[in-house]
């Protein structure tokens, strides 16, 4: 069962669920054994069979040993199982193979047949097909309950009931079946199996079989009257049950009207004999209008169908179940719509061949939604590259891959340069194109069997496959000349940029994936640090750039920032959207740093490398301490004022004392203060975040979590976190008044939020359209270049003064 389907307005019916567990349990109480073989395939299905096996190990009440023989053929059975003792159950959850252990599978009956032919073993199934063709039966799926519960959901239908007000019956139900011929066989009576199962097959008594005659002899003596009686009943039954088939086959009638399904029965010639869609829809395959044709023929016009007709000829030829056919049909207006196809072969009481019977159901909306929801989980929805999780996980079955041959795989990691400046001076409108662009240059010349993805901003990794160290250091080299030489035009303005690449070659499992990726990132650094645009080969034993990261806590030198005051604070005002002249302000306090060419920094260039060399929490503290000793000199008032604190401080019990203590010991009242943390640093160790809120919260300080919606488990985590402001990432603001599934997003997470009693506020806010949004939807602050620029707390003779 697929639970997008379950979640679908107005969908209902009945799921299927087979009943392997109960099963085997009877198997092993009928048997009295302590043994279970189960024979499986390699296909599909088979590899969905070992979930199933895995998950029967752990229920009560099962054989202590259970043994899987996968892909076997009828020549090889009586070898296969002679290790195991006779007295052992059989349960057959795939299918014998033909002829070879890749050879074409033989269907449910034929290959119970040959099980019984070839091993004394008893044998049981969740099928009902193989009952009555060797299997001495077992707790199996019944098209015939299936469908009375079917029955009940569109009787409610018909009486008025609204689909969307019915529950789908998740679990279908499945009946204990019997072969009474097998039974004997095994000396199994009947009093020793569960409650309510179904005897098939069992040969009857004399009184049975002539009950009517006797019957029918004793009315005749008896009276004239009373077989006049018997008649007027029987014909009053009989037209009782036909009442009935009338109205069963009206309800599967309007059943299938209501729906996108269609009912169909071939004959024994494979001919269609049975359609329901009466009126020959437009988007049915199979209608009224091909009655009498072969099933083939009906997908024979390759110009409307795509339809692989030789599979379906060897399933109807061996008689197998047409299980989830998919094909494609073009309407007369060219739209293709999606069909699956699914029946099972019906046989007589002889268990002679007789057709097919089936239902044929129009997927498309399904089949659409399932392929947009599998690629946009993979890929980026900017550049249309792998994303980082599916990258990531492409990097990981290479590394497994390596482990078991000598495969030469190449890791690149590539870091755009000078990509920030162009964010900076032109907005992240053209820089998000930007990168669009650029990846469709990175792709176009890559090989055939390259794997690129984005792992996140202006990164990007390539795992070449098949490709010597030397190959892919000539291959980078162009592609850093291609980048250099690509110009970006905007309106009057041209960019370009370079990248800088990191090369990391593995063969076995020297590495781990994670441990590959940090590598190939260390080796960009180191060529960045060379001078950019350049590419960097790191070899299995590079001492430089196992030093290299050492080197960086030099380069990166935070601390003597801090003793040379080279650091500043700026703030960027917050503004009420629904009170905009409110006399209340709301700033966010950010960190700047000056190089010592007195060059202004953003925290993007320093901050990253302060977290990767643990001096963080210098910058945390500095940070506090001179917004708290500022807050008055720069003119604040009653101003409420956000500082952010890192990952580090929170998760560090001593930051939390102090401060605590930096706070009380100010002047500055803690209702004024909000501390702004970082979704994923409160979600890696929520925990330890809660130690750090909770006692700040009790002396008045507020709290706002910052950049909600970037990751990918804020709901589940969001109601733990007793926190007064919610802002809401930039990433998701910046498209809203263009994008109406932003909207969508940004509104659901505004009314979670508010029903949790915190306040929104919005970032990125850079024009008058978005405000508008915000307003619409009712966000409560906004923050961005539309609202206000970042500008200096204190001007410069205010901190000379200082």
């Amino acid at each position: 069962m697929q639970p997008e389907l379950y979640k679908i307005p107005g969908l209902t019916g009945v799921f299927e669920k087979h009943s392997l567990a109960e099963t085997v349990q009877a198997a092993k109480q009928l048997t009295g054994t302590d043994g279970l073989i189960i024979i499986n395939d390699s296909t599909e299905t088979g590899q969905a069979n070992v979930k199933r096996i895995d998950a029967l190990k752990k229920v009560p009440n099962i054989p202590k040993t259970i043994q899987i023989i996968s892909d076997v053929t009828p020549q090889e059975l009586p070898q296969r199982l002679s290790a195991y003792p006779p007295t052992w159950p059989v349960v057959p959850l795939g299918q014998l193979r033909l002829n070879k252990k890749d050879g074409e599978l033989i269907n449910f009956e034929a290959d119970t047949q040959i099980l019984k032919s070839k091993v004394p073993n008893p044998i049981f199934t969740e099928t009902s097909m193989r009952v009555g063709a060797g299997a001495i039966g077992g707790k199996v799926l019944e098209g015939g309950a299936h469908a009375d519960q079917a029955v009940q959901l569109v009787d409610q239908i018909l009486d008025g009931t609204n689909p969307a007000d019915l529950e789908p019956i998740a679990e279908s139900t499945n009946l204990w079946v019997f072969d009474a011929r097998e039974l004997e066989r095994f000396q199994i009576k009947p009093q020793r199996l569960p409650a309510g199962s179904t005897i098939r097959y069992r040969q009857p008594s004399f009184y049975e079989q002539y009950q009517s005659a006797v019957w029918v002899v004793i009315g005749v003596c008896s009276s004239s009257l009373v077989i006049i009686a018997l008649l007027v009943e029987v014909l009053r039954r009989r037209a009782q049950v036909e009442k009935t088939l009338r109205e069963n086959e009206k309800r599967y009638r309007d059943l299938a009207e209501v729906g996108a399904n269609t009912f169909w029965e071939l004959d024994i010639n494979l001919n269609l004999s049975y359609v329901s869609d009466l009126q020959g829809h437009q988007t049915s395959a199979i209608s009224s209008q091909v009655l009498g044709s072969p099933l083939t023929d009906v997908f024979a016009d390759e110009e409307i169908f795509e339809f692989n007709t030789k599979r379906l000829e060897t399933i109807l030829h061996w008689r197998r179940p047409i299980r989830d056919f998919i094909f494609f049909a073009k309407e007369d207006n060219q739209e293709m719509r999606i069909f699956k196809l699914n029946g099972k072969p019906i046989v007589d009481d002889a268990q002679l061949f007789q057709g097919y019977r089936g239902i044929q159901r129009d997927i498309t909306e399904e089949y659409f939604l399932t392929k947009k929801i599998a690629y946009q989980a993979a890929y980026d929805s900017l550049t249309n590259l792998l994303n980082r999780s599916e990258f990531d996980s492409r990097l990981q079955e290479s590394v497994n891959l390596a482990k078991e041959d000598d495969t030469q795989y190449v890791l690149c990691y590539l870091d755009l340069d000078q990509f920030k400046l162009v964010n900076d001076t032109a907005g992240h409108i053209v820089g998000d194109q930007l990168l669009t662009d650029l990846a469709h240059l990175l792709k176009q010349a890559l090989r055939p069997d390259d794997v690129l993805g984005r792992l996140g901003g202006d990164e990007f990794g390539l795992l070449m496959q098949d490709c010597t160290l030397e190959e892919a250091q000539a291959f980078c080299e162009k592609l850093v000349t291609q980048v250099q030489n690509f110009r970006f035009q905007w309106r009057d303005s041209q960019f370009r940029v370079g990248v800088s690449v990191g090369i990391v070659a593995f063969t076995d499992a020297s590495y781990s994936a994670e441990e590959l990726l940090s590598r190939a990132d260390l080796a960009c650094y180191k060529a960045k640090d060379a001078g950019r645009g350049r590419v960097y080969v790191a070899n299995q034993n590079d001492r430089e750039l196992d030093h290299f990261q050492l080197q960086m806590a030099h380069i990166a030198d935070i601390p003597q920032a801090i003793e040379e005051d080279r650091l500043f604070l700026v703030k960027q005002p917050i503004q009420s959207i629904r009170q905009p002249t409110s006399l209340h302000r709301h700033y966010e306090i950010l960190l700047r740093l000056r190089d010592g060419k007195n060059n202004i920094i953003g925290p993007g260039l320093f901050i990253p490398a302060a977290e990767r060399y643990g001096v963080i929490a210098l910058i945390d503290n500095w940070v506090l301490e001179n917004t708290l000793n500022q807050y008055y000199q720069c003119g604040l008032e009653d101003e409420m004022v956000s500082i952010n604190l890192s990952g580090a401080s929170i998760n560090d019990d001593r930051a939390t004392a102090k401060v605590i203590a930096l706070i009380t010991q100010s002047s500055v009242p803690p209702s004024n203060i909000c501390i702004e943390i970082t979704e994923t640093a409160t979600i890696a160790q929520l925990d330890q975040a809660l130690r750090f809120i909770e006692p700040l919260k009790e002396i008045g300080v507020k709290f706002a979590l910052d950049d909600f919606g970037s990751g990918v488990s804020s709901l589940s985590y969001l109601k733990s976190l007793p926190v007064d402001y919610l802002k809401i990432d930039g990433s998701l603001i910046k498209n809203i008044a263009v994008v109406e599934s932003d909207r969508e997003i940004i509104y659901l997470i505004n009314e979670l939020a508010h029903k949790r009693g915190m306040k929104t506020i919005a970032e990125f806010v850079e024009n008058e359209q978005i405000l508008e949004q915000l307003r619409i939807i009712g966000v409560d602050y906004a923050q961005g270049y539309g609202i206000g620029k970042p500008e200096p707390l204190m001007a410069p003779n205010q901190v000379m003064a200082s």
